[in-house]
């Protein structure tokens, strides 16, 4: 997908929120690295500070850290990963054993792995631009 050149940094953030909110019912874990952000809103820095917590985060210092798969059914793991995915280097949504969802620097690399005619699909069509890559 690819998001229109006039969008600001925080309607891109909101964008993957929606998108990764759309694509919850199909992704059983998920996984993200937590890089601190002096700017984030506070919303962030307590959901970074949540993960931080969870047994199996592996923090490289106090500015980075990254958890390990994480049961996307519990909600408030998910809206945590959802409010920090988007600041992150690298998180995923994954589908049993693959990925869904790959963010990566921050939300500046977005692939959602589709198959046709499948209900992944058709929901990411019905609410996004998508683009094709063969």
């Amino acid at each position: 997908m690819e998001f229109p050149h006039d969008v600001t940094e925080d309607e891109q953030r909101d964008q993957v929120r929606a998108l990764l909110r759309l694509l919850r019912p199909y992704g059983s874990a998920f996984q993200t690295d937590m890089p601190a952000h002096a700017e984030a809103p506070p919303a962030v820095v307590d959901a970074r500070a949540f993960l931080r917590s969870l047994k199996g985060t592996k923090a490289e210092s106090e500015d980075y850290a990254m958890t390990d798969l994480v049961d996307a059914a519990d909600d408030r793991l998910w809206e945590c990963f959802v409010q920090v995915a988007p600041y992150a280097f690298s998180a995923e949504l994954w589908q049993e054993s693959r990925y869904l969802v790959s963010l990566a620097d921050e939300c500046q690399s977005v692939v959602v792995c589709l198959v046709p005619d499948s209900g992944v699909h058709a929901a990411v069509a019905d609410r996004f631009d998508l683009r094709r890559l063969d």
